[in-house]
Parts: C-alpha cells; structure tokens; sequence
C-alpha cells in the first residue's frame, strides 16, 4: 500500500498542475455532460493525467473515473481492486474561480477504500491516507498527522452558497460554520479537527466519498448515509451516492444531533 501511496501523491500533483494551468490561463470550455453536470477542460485534462500514470503504475488495476464511461456492474462487480477517481472534485468551484477545488484518487479493495489522496492545487496541499497508517497533511514538504477534533463547540461545513436554515433543519443542536467549496475539502476539514460534520443532501457519486472516507476514518471520524448506513462501492448498478454525513469525534451523539429526514 505505501509504495502506491507517493506515486499518488506526485500524480494528483500533476494533476493539480495541469488544472492550474487552464484555471490561470481562462480558457476553460466548459459544457454540460448528459447528467446536465458541469465539465471543463480542467476535468479532461487532470482526468488524462490520472488514467495515464496510474495505468503505467499499476497496469492491472482497473480504473473507474468520473470522467470516464462507466462500465457495467456484470463487467465490475467482480473487481477485487480498483482506482476510483474524482478527476476535480468542485467544478461549480473552478468555474466560479474559488479556488475550492480538489484532486481525489481513491484505491478500492474488497469494495471498501483502502488508500486516498486529495490535492488542494490552490492552496498546495495534500490529504492522504492508507489502512491502518493515519491520515496526514502535506504542506511544503512537511508531512503533519491529522486527527478529528475532540467534542467541544460544534462547527459544521457548508457550502460557500448555502444558506443556514438548510442545514439546522437538519441539526438537533446549537452550532457554527465555516463554508467551503468542494464536498472532499469539506471532508478535510473534519478530518483535521477544523470542523466537526459535514452533511450532504443531494447527487454525488462514490467518486465524491472514496479519497475522502478513508482520510476521515483513519483521522478517528466516519461517514456513512443519512440513515447512519455504510457506503457501497461497486456493488450498484448506478453509481450515485445517497445522502451522507461526514461525521467527526464518535464521542458525540450523531444519532441525536443530526436528523437528515
């Protein structure tokens, strides 16, 4: 696993390179997908680095991008191991030029993650996790472990655009904010202890949880769906995601505090 991880690590950094170029240079070409979802150049671009070097590191790990048709389950459900890949996590970001946008590579083993990395090409930061090994920060070169925060004032994550009233509708409990972009960073930022939930109403895809399921639990959180359930990976037809609630200390009592329904 650690030796899969830096390869990672350098290739979402070259992804975050290649969208930092569009993002700098304007020229985005955005259009609509089928799903009427966003798509850039950024996304194809960081989507054409990802495939490539994870091809060349692991040739016989399959891939299944965001970016990319997604096969069959009868020709999937079969794969003991995979990449799962969010190309850029926050388009609606990159176009709104928020800088809050994220690379997410997720390794899949036995339909669980194992191994995730989320780059911040904005900001130069790194996530990353592996089974068993912590989840860390990489900063200028400086590696930091990252733990949940213990319970104190509660702080949640929102959406830059998201009014309040949508998400105490939610909450059994007094609490602040602090609003950010893309659905992983908003992960990240409870994984290292800057906030305290997450919750996510709406489409996303595994793509949007992968990298960011196992940074969460290795920092001592959690993320299941809106009834308190794991996560499936490759084990549906379609690949949307329920609702979810990333979730940080288990010393608090999510069960009473958060009621999605």
């Amino acid at each position: 696993m650690n030796k899969l991880l830096e390869p990672c690590i350098l290739l979402a950094e070259r992804a975050g390179d290649a969208i930092m170029a569009i993002y700098k240079n304007g020229d985005i070409g955005k259009e609509q997908k089928l799903d009427d979802t966003p798509v850039t150049k950024a996304d194809l671009a960081a989507n054409d680095v990802l495939v490539a070097g994870l091809e060349a590191l692991a040739p016989n790990i399959p891939i299944m991008s965001e970016e990319t048709p997604i096969p069959a389950l009868a020709d999937r459900q079969h794969w003991q191991r995979y990449w799962l890949l969010d190309p850029m996590d926050g388009t609606g970001e990159f176009i709104l030029e928020s800088g809050d946008f994220a690379v997410n590579i997720a390794l899949i083993e036995n339909n669980q993650p194992v191994l995730g990395v989320i780059h911040w090409p904005t900001k130069g930061v790194t996530y990353f996790a592996s089974a068993d090994n912590g989840a860390f920060k990489r900063k200028n070169g400086s590696d930091k472990q990252i733990f949940v925060a213990s319970p104190d004032n509660l702080t949640v994550a929102v959406s830059r655009r998201q009014k309040i009233e949508a998400v105490s509708q939610y909450l059994n409990a007094q609490f602040t904010t602090v609003a950010l972009g893309s659905c992983s960073l908003k992960a990240c930022i409870v994984a290292e202890g800057k906030a305290d939930c997450f919750l996510r109403i709406g489409p996303t895809g595994e793509w949007d949880t992968g990298a960011s399921q196992i940074i969460v639990e290795q920092a001592g959180g959690s993320i299941t769906d809106a009834e308190f359930n794991p996560l499936t990976y490759n084990q549906r037809e379609s690949t949307e995601n329920p609702d979810f609630i990333v979730m940080g200390h288990p010393d608090w009592e999510w069960q009473k505090m958060i009621n999605p329904h």
